[in-house]
């Protein structure tokens, strides 16, 4: 099946930017593992006639040079959904998006670049009010808001919410929901510019 954007993750920046894309005429995918800890409302982007894929995982993507051209998931297996361009907005560490082990900081989906601290004593302050940095950690980008993989651009991916780098809910959802705005600019300029 092909949509003009899907979006991985049905956090609130994802149903934030899918809503809203939806709204202004575009086919829109939403493939999300669960609900969110925030309980996110979706049955807006239901009426919309988006497509809600909850209970699914992306299991992997497919790229030619740096771009996605479509993901597969685990539910419908070797069938793959196809789209223009695409959004990930998995959170972090709560939400699987960002994923750490004791020698490194990784996004386990695309393989994604993360900003971390390498010296893994500089992860946290021993301080329990203190802020603490790990929260800091997330996928870098580029100012359209597109991730890297091995330094290289994936030109048709934008992230957002909180699995960015120096994002964390625990300063509250502006940042968040500022960054799903972003993306929805630049994908709405770029529909433009497209006519």
């Amino acid at each position: 099946m092909k949509f003009d954007v899907i979006i991985i993750g049905a956090g609130s920046a994802g149903m934030r930017v899918a809503s809203a894309l939806q709204k202004a005429g575009r086919k829109t995918a939403v493939i999300g593992l669960g609900r969110s800890i925030n309980e996110v409302e979706v049955r807006p982007y239901e009426r919309l006639g988006g497509t809600l894929l909850i209970g699914d995982s992306v299991r992997e993507g497919l790229f030619e040079g740096n771009r996605l051209t479509a993901v597969h998931t685990v539910n419908l297996g070797a069938y793959p959904l196809k789209a223009d361009r695409f959004v990930i907005a998995t959170g972090k560490f709560l939400g699987g998006g960002i994923v750490a082990d004791m020698d490194r900081v990784y996004e386990p989906l695309f393989g994604l670049d993360v900003a971390y601290d390498e010296d893994r004593g500089g992860w946290f302050d021993a301080s329990f009010g203190a802020p603490q940095r790990f929260l800091r950690f997330g996928v870098r980008t580029d100012a359209q808001s597109r991730p890297s993989m091995g330094g290289r651009t994936v030109e048709n991916l934008y992230a957002c919410g909180e699995l960015l780098e120096g994002i964390s809910a625990v300063d509250g959802r502006e940042e968040i929901e500022k960054s799903a705005d972003k993306v929805l600019a630049i994908l709405t300029q770029a529909d433009h510019a497209e006519a």
